[in-house]
């Protein structure tokens, strides 16, 4: 508590050192999810989720695996999460808001936003403490050091409780600089990072093979208290755009390290409740990642007649190094499971680790054409050179290296002036899943795989409310584990299905943001044909639909929210004998506005899964982590 003492007394000194009445910027007691979602395909606003999509699941696929992040628009080979004080939150892009994308991708993309300082001096700050005894403390700031040149900052230190009862201390910290020496032409530098420390590792927990485990209790701590990780993220980077000669120009160069020092992983078999059942710990001397990445995009834009053109010339480049392995498993004896039960810490003398490192670049032409009120067609082809090398503790393996042509094509037609119909035909190279913690070969990548997504759907605007309808058809590489344990490719995977969003405002003060996916997901293959694995990929939930609403009535400081969650059956092993069952969630809120002298704040009030649901969630090949408890958070946010 002292330490969040002293946090707190800090913050209030901070505020109070604002003068007074100077003007707010990117408000935190404006954040609101729901409210500024722009459909229910995933975002996060403020640091709270919605949709029905987030960026480690889009159609069944992840786009953080895949490599298919953006920052403002640009490309970005991210190693570690994003530091909260860096960025301000993110958006799905799939369907027709990846139109607007040069070379979108097959397994979506996420697009992260920075908090960007502008022409105002603002000084925020939030306090919150949840009902498992977490806590945390945050301040940004932004100041104009004159008309073209402002500087941000922000700190943010948290005491994080999880659901498995496992905790860490986490530290946050960020500057930005933006620079705007002329209309249309600004430039942003900013550094991030991130120090997670001593962080309890939860357990993963084995099943049988024929069925989830038994319903274990929540918040109780089965891990070890030794079995820790320390964790270092950094994040640098420049931005800028201009507009030189009649073309607009865009550049990004940025860099991500990702640092995790001595780790552990816990597994439990599962048993009866009570029964002894072997535990295992899995530790490893470290890894690490770290990446330079960088685009560059020329556009010009011209007119012909009643047609607008858009003509982009894009080069990407990234170069990705990587030190993993070296783990060793070791058995920590029996124990009744479901129960805590610490032993001391083992000695482990750890193997030598692997090391692989990726270079990439490509160069690629995207054309757009758009006829006001008809619609607008994109195609675009990109040349791509794909190089890995990987050192083992045996030596250096044969090198991987792709040089694919890569195509894509996107029309929208407007119907009329509130029906539009969508279609889009895309390729990729894209990062293969890593093999999971339970694999013998953990952590290991490999090489790109090749992948092509098709989609289609409508798009109609009407009464203050938009509704998007379509279907997609996904096909790649599908990688898992083996019956040895060996993560590798077992075949071709096909995910295909339909999706839908609806949101907007029917009446002022109402904001209902609702959808769904249906996805049926299937491999093929040898070993499909063989036996060896059945057809369903494991952790491709069959569906998936969330439904939010947010009551403010105009003349009311006080506003209400709900979100409905519905996560459907599961396949849980690659022999698809073990189903999981669909389970439901229900989150509801409160936000309440009030005047603290000159200052506006917000006190926010939120029960997430506030009938204490309970499900398993699929973490690997017949292993389960169960979903996280009824929680209760309270959250003053205040800004100067």
């Amino acid at each position: 508590m002292l330490r969040f003492t002293t946090i707190i007394g800090m913050a209030a000194a901070s505020l109070a050192a604002l003068p007074a009445g100077s003007p707010a910027f990117a408000q935190r007691s404006d954040d609101n999810a729901i409210a500024d979602a722009e459909d229910a395909f995933g975002s996060n606003d403020g640091g709270e989720v919605l949709g029905i999509y987030n960026p480690n699941s889009v159609r069944g696929f992840s786009p953080i695996d895949a490599g298919n992040v953006r920052l403002e628009g640009l490309y970005f080979d991210r190693q570690g999460e994003f530091s909260p004080r860096l960025v301000e939150g993110n958006r799905i892009r799939v369907g027709p808001s990846a139109a607007g994308y040069a070379f979108p991708a097959p397994s979506g993309v996420v697009d992260y936003r920075l908090r960007t300082p502008g022409d105002d001096a603002v000084l925020s700050g939030v306090l919150q403490t949840n009902s498992w005894g977490g806590a945390l403390a945050e301040i940004d700031a932004a100041l104009p050091v004159s008309d073209v040149l402002s500087v941000g900052a922000g700190a943010s230190f948290s005491r994080s409780e999880y659901p498995s009862g496992n905790n860490a201390d986490i530290t946050n910290l960020a500057a930005i600089l933006h620079w705007r020496p002329a209309p249309r032409t600004d430039a942003k530098l900013f550094a991030s990072r991130t120090r997670i420390a001593d962080e309890d590792i939860y357990p993963i927990i084995l099943g049988d093979g024929l069925a989830t485990p038994a319903r274990l209790a929540r918040r109780r701590f089965l891990g070890q208290p030794w079995a820790d990780v320390e964790t270092e993220r950094f994040t640098f980077g420049a931005l800028g755009r201009a507009s030189i000669g009649g073309f607009a120009v865009r550049a990004g160069l940025l860099r991500s390290d990702n640092d995790v020092q001595e780790g552990h992983n816990i597994f439990l078999h599962a048993a009866p409740l009570g029964t002894p059942a072997d535990r295992v710990v899995s530790a490893y001397p470290g890894r690490a990642s770290v990446s330079t990445s960088g685009e560059l995009g020329i556009a010009r834009t011209f007119s012909t007649s009643a047609l607008e053109h858009r003509l982009q010339l894009i080069g990407r480049r990234r170069a990705q190094d990587r030190r993993y392995g070296g783990s060793i498993r070791q058995s920590l004896g029996a124990a009744p499971f479901g129960a805590p039960d610490y032993i001391a810490r083992p000695d482990f003398a750890f193997p030598d680790q692997s090391e692989d490192g990726v270079r990439q670049w490509s160069i690629g032409l995207d054309y757009q054409v758009r006829a006001s009120g008809l619609g607008q067609l994109s195609v675009g082809a990109q040349k791509v050179s794909y190089r890995k090398h990987v050192v083992t503790p045996n030596g250096p393996a044969p090198a991987s290296r792709d040089k694919p042509w890569l195509f894509n094509a996107t029309a929208m037609i407007d119907l009329t002036p509130v029906v539009s119909l969508y279609a889009s035909f895309t390729q990729g190279l894209e990062e293969s899943d890593v093999a999971p913690e339970t694999a013998a070969n953990r952590d290991e990548a490999p090489p790109a795989i090749r992948t092509r997504q098709v989609d289609a759907g409508v798009k109609v605007r009407t009464g203050g409310m938009t509704l998007i309808a379509g279907l997609f058809d996904i096909k790649r590489p599908y990688y898992g584990v083996d019956g040895s344990n060996f993560f590798r490719q077992l075949g071709a995977v096909r995910h295909a299905g339909i999706e839908a969003s609806l949101s907007g405002s029917p009446t002022p003060g109402l904001t209902v943001i609702a959808g769904g996916s249906f996805v049926r997901a299937r491999v093929s293959g040898d070993e499909v044909a063989s036996g060896t694995i059945g057809s369903r990929p494991v952790d491709v939930p069959s569906r998936k639909l969330v439904a939010s609403v947010d009551w403010h009535p105009p003349s009311s400081p006080t506003s209400l929210d709900a979100t409905v969650e519905h996560v459907g059956p599961n396949t849980a092993d690659t022999l698809n004998r073990v189903p999981v069952a669909p389970y439901t969630t229900l989150n509801v809120g409160l936000r309440h506005r009030f005047a603290i002298g000159r200052s506006t704040a917000v006190f926010r009030i939120q029960a997430t899964n506030l009938f204490d649901a309970y499900g398993w969630e699929v973490a690997g090949d017949n292993a389960f982590v169960y979903v996280q408890p009824r929680q209760l958070t309270a959250r003053l946010s205040l800004d100067y």
